[in-house]
């Protein structure tokens, strides 16, 4: 098996690998939250607020969150209890 060279760097601007991570993700999220009015925020204007190409991570931090606290609620889905 051949040994791969070192990496380049990434191009300026992007995000690193921590910025990108889940719970960095969830913690910029719950800012956002805190400070929405009346509790309440778009999912699309998050994802885009925090850079997130995939709508799956936001999904991903609303499940858990809903799943700890059951604060956040998603529009259109049916109550669970």
């Amino acid at each position: 098996m051949a040994e791969a060279g070192p990496q380049a760097p990434p191009p300026p601007g992007t995000p690193s690998r921590h910025e990108k991570s889940l719970g960095l993700l969830t913690t910029k999220f719950v800012s956002l939250l805190q400070e929405a009015k009346d509790g309440v925020l778009d999912l699309k204007l998050a994802a885009d607020t925090l850079a997130v190409r995939q709508k799956r991570r936001i999904y991903d931090i609303t499940n858990v969150l809903e799943g700890v606290w059951g604060q956040v609620a998603i529009p259109g889905r049916l109550p669970t209890s």
